[in-house]
């Protein structure tokens, strides 16, 4: 079923459209909070907030572009607050082993899973040290599927301006996982 159609049930007070939202986007919204921030555990309190946050502002979505949109929308402007606040109490953010295996265990056997899980720790590295901007044009583009359309929206920025920004973000990260491989080698 159509988000559009799902939203509308949902605000006429049908459950089941709200629990259908929310499993259609919990994970998507988990794993865009976990790449910003890199902690597990302040993930899964962001996707709570950002969850409530649709609940709450559910009425004021009008359909001008897509709801996934608009939600991630939402999702960017909480993962900023919460960095925002970070920065307030000068924490840094480490990632932790076990919370990087859970972003995506997808090969069956063990060695494709030590050098996936290798190569993710490399590329969340990287990804930390780019800005909240860099790491967000790669998610939504890359991870999520985005059109330019879409994630200029999300973004709150036009499709040149990301075009620039998606630009600059890859060749950003790809210096970085160069320097990353060359480090490794010595």
């Amino acid at each position: 079923m159509e988000d559009e159609k799902l939203v509308q049930q949902a605000l006429d007070g049908d459950d089941e459209a709200w629990r259908t939202l929310h499993d259609r986007y919990v994970g998507p919204l988990f794993q865009y909070a976990y790449l910003q921030i890199g902690d597990y555990h302040q993930a899964e309190e962001i996707t709570q907030d950002i969850m409530f946050k649709m609940a709450r502002h559910l009425a004021s979505f009008k359909g001008k572009s897509q709801f996934k949109t608009w939600l991630f929308a939402i999702g960017r402007r909480v993962v900023i607050d919460h960095l925002r606040q970070l920065k307030k109490q000068r924490r840094h953010v480490l990632v932790e082993d076990d919370d990087i295996d859970r972003l995506s265990p997808r090969f069956p056997s063990a060695e494709d899973e030590a050098l996936s899980h290798h190569l993710q720790e490399e590329i969340l590295r990287c990804l930390q040290q780019m800005s909240i901007n860099d790491r967000t044009v790669i998610y939504l583009r890359f991870i999520e599927g985005f059109s330019l359309d879409e994630t200029a929206k999300a973004m709150s920025k036009t499709k040149l301006a990301v075009k620039s920004l998606q630009t600059r973000a890859k060749q950003k990260l790809a210096n970085l996982m160069r320097k990353e491989v060359n480090l490794d080698e010595k």
